[in-house]
């Protein structure tokens, strides 16, 4: 028993000494986890749209991720992710000559709608983003690069509402709209890439918060894609943990 304290402290003194005898290049991997909130967006907003009357973010938009990284030093690695990602909102706003295409019945519109617009986007996405991570103190490191990403599960819906539509130009045949509908989920782009930056505070041993934004370069939409008239890029933050699982 007097022995105790003697082999507690040579086994924590043992502890420390093996955490710090990591020898480089090494291989670091985490699981990452937490929830998606941001929105796909024209920037900046076009005219057409008059007012955002409403928006919410989709009640269940987690994020994903096992990573990889391969730390040269104490400092500066290279990590890469396999994520998958579900980015969702909804909106509801005023427009005003918005060039579109809605169905109602089973006649399809094309044309210039003015009245109440309502988007619910639900996208789910594979992605692969490859990014420089570099250590600023033994809790906090930052992270930025580039990502690829793939469109699983799409899903761009909505309604038109209490306006017009003018067929064919803003001076063409006039139609009252009650109640329309869209959907332009297949019309999608496959694929979606641009640049993401996240940062990690470690607040107890394997176990960080994480923040997150990735921000698209790449329309949602192809550029021959008309019934809607303005780019639209994913922006979204992600809030979560990361859990390290090993060193080696």
């Amino acid at each position: 028993m007097k022995r105790l304290p003697i082999i507690i402290f040579l086994t924590i003194i043992c502890f420390f000494q093996v955490e710090g005898q990591i020898q480089y290049p090494c291989w670091e991997f985490k699981i990452n986890g937490g929830f998606n909130i941001g929105g796909t967006s024209p920037l900046p907003l076009p005219a057409e749209i008059r007012k955002v009357k409403s928006y919410s973010p989709s009640p269940f938009a987690p994020h994903i991720a096992l990573e990889g990284t391969r730390w040269y030093n104490e400092k500066w690695g290279i990590s890469a992710q396999l994520t998958l990602d579900h980015k969702g909102f909804t909106v509801k706003d005023e427009v005003k000559n918005l060039h579109t295409e809605i169905e109602m019945g089973d006649e399809k519109y094309i044309g210039n709608f003015t009245g109440e617009n309502e988007t619910k986007i639900n996208n789910t996405y594979i992605s692969i983003p490859i990014m420089a991570s570099y250590r600023i103190s033994n809790k906090w490191t930052v992270q930025l690069g580039p990502y690829i990403a793939y469109l699983y599960n799409p899903s761009f819906k909505g309604t038109a509402s209490d306006g017009y539509i003018r067929r064919g130009s803003p001076i063409g045949e006039k139609t009252i709209v009650d109640n329309a509908t869209f959907d332009f989920s297949d019309d999608q782009n496959k694929f979606d890439f641009g640049i993401q930056a996240s940062g990690e505070w470690e607040f107890c041993k394997d176990f960080a918060l994480r923040g997150q934004l990735s921000w698209g370069l790449k329309p949602i939409f192809p550029s021959d894609f008309t019934a809607v008239s303005f780019n639209m890029y994913n922006i979204y933050g992600m809030v979560g943990l990361s859990y390290r699982l090993k060193i080696k």
